[in-house]
């Protein structure tokens, strides 16, 4: 991964829904989470994680938008992907109403400036668009997401405890929250 470059106080365009994969997505998802992992944000990956199994899970992500299993919505900064939402539409017959935020991130040079809840609306604008009445999201405990979360509708439905082991003698609870579309 690469130095980008993000500037706190710079031009920042989005939210985007990513209908089509284009040149870089892979790479710009790999260094979006790369980067939010370093600074110790809770996006499934672990420091020592390698590159190619960030890249990996961002190949995959990029197939199931492709192939419209996943809704894609981005922010960028000069052709830099700052943050990113991932809704999902649960596929059994009786959740289809149903579905999951499955991933939330925004670069650590930009959090705290309210894009995370720009990303947030806009999975909300894009859950009744395609007829989602609840989603669900899984976090991790130790950064403080619970209350972002509550501020923005979402309620705490349940914790279980040390399922998230972020490093050896690290283990963090996984929360689930809920909120009606």
């Amino acid at each position: 991964m690469v130095e980008t470059g993000v500037d706190a106080d710079g031009s920042v365009t989005g939210p985007h829904r990513v209908d089509t994969s284009h040149p870089g997505l892979v790479d710009g998802l790999a260094d979006l989470w790369g980067r939010v992992t370093a600074a110790g944000g809770a996006v499934g990956f672990s420091p020592t994680d390698p590159v190619d199994r960030l890249r990996a899970a961002a190949a995959a992500l990029v197939e199931d938008v492709r192939a419209e299993k996943a809704h894609l919505i981005t922010i960028g900064q000069q052709h830099v992907l700052v943050g990113l939402a991932v809704l999902r539409q649960r596929q059994l017959p009786v959740r289809t109403h149903t579905g999951e935020l499955a991933w939330l991130a925004v670069d650590p040079a930009l959090q705290r400036k309210g894009w995370g809840k720009r990303l947030l609306d806009a999975v909300l604008v894009q859950a009744q668009a395609i007829g989602l009445e609840k989603l669900d999201l899984v976090t991790r405990s130790g950064h403080d997401l619970e209350r972002f979360y509550e501020a923005h509708g979402w309620v705490e439905r349940g914790r279980w405890p040390g399922a998230v082991r972020v490093a050896a003698g690290d283990d963090r609870d996984e929360i689930w929250f809920t909120r009606d579309v």
